[in-house]
């Protein structure tokens, strides 16, 4: 892996971060819930030419700090906040996968967009829960079932099979820096009720969104949908891929990011 440091948030929490350090364009990843950094390796890899790559370990994953403190996304976005600052990032290009998403978008709509030049959003629709107004939210989840749907063990979320040397590095830190997504689950239940479409709808700054085709918990249509909402967005399908973008097709999302920065400038 990369360069790895430490951010101490205004609450006291320990966030890990990797860094390339370079005097590039930035790009900060940010995981979803229960991710970490290590299943980026193939996309630092891709991405490292010609960006400086930056990637967080939310609280309570990977190898931050575990903590009762701050199970919410407003949280999440305060803490990429503190990040943004301390390292001074502008233009970034960021990219969320799954809750990274949500993160970014609580950063947008408590912080604007001035410090973006890019969004790229992997396999996370605008809104979870599915009613009459959004038929593409995550699974079965509806208001009727909410919140005790989301004590169902959902598995890894994952559709293709991954490199297998990398599969046994994230299975290694992963023994080593346990997830415990009982001792996280009010942020499953703070990420799973927010609707983000008055955020998406007003966005200024362009969005990439790549739907994992074969995602187990997302509807891949969500993608288009969102494109409806906003001029400023485009859409786009990653064939043979699940939830884990990155990961699973990370040559695919390369390509597709690349292009998509092309039309940008």
């Amino acid at each position: 892996m990369i360069d790895q440091a430490d951010l101490i948030t205004n609450d006291g929490i320990r966030i890990h971060y990797y860094d390339t350090k370079a005097d590039k364009p930035p790009i900060l990843a940010i995981p979803g819930i229960g991710g970490s950094a290590r299943l980026w390796e193939r996309a630092i890899d891709l991405f490292k030419n010609d960006f400086r790559f930056i990637i967080v370990d939310p609280r309570n994953q990977g190898k931050s700090a575990r903590t009762y403190k701050g199970q919410r996304i407003s949280r999440h976005a305060e803490d990429l906040k503190e990040l943004i600052q301390k390292l001074g990032l502008t233009d970034i290009i960021a990219i969320g996968n799954s809750m990274g998403a949500a993160t970014i978008w609580a950063y947008i709509s408590l912080f604007g967009e001035k410090r973006f030049r890019a969004l790229v959003d992997l396999d996370q629709p605008p809104k979870m829960i599915n009613d009459s107004t959004w038929q593409f939210g995550f699974k079965e989840l509806t208001w009727e079932n909410y919140p005790d749907y989301l004590k169902i063990d959902f598995g890894s979320g994952f559709y293709t099979h991954i490199d297998d040397a990398l599969f046994q590095r994230a299975k290694k830190e992963a023994l080593k820096y346990p997830y415990y997504p009982e001792n996280n689950f009010l942020c499953r239940i703070d990420h799973a009720e927010q609707d983000w479409r008055d955020v998406i709808t007003n966005l200024t700054t362009p969005m990439l969104v790549l739907a994992g085709k074969n995602s187990p918990f997302f509807d891949y249509h969500f993608a288009y949908e969102m494109e409806k909402l906003n001029s400023n967005i485009t859409a786009a399908v990653v064939p043979n891929c699940g939830h884990i973008v990155q990961a699973e097709q990370p040559q695919l999302m390369y390509n597709k990011i690349a292009e998509f920065l092309t039309q940008v400038d």
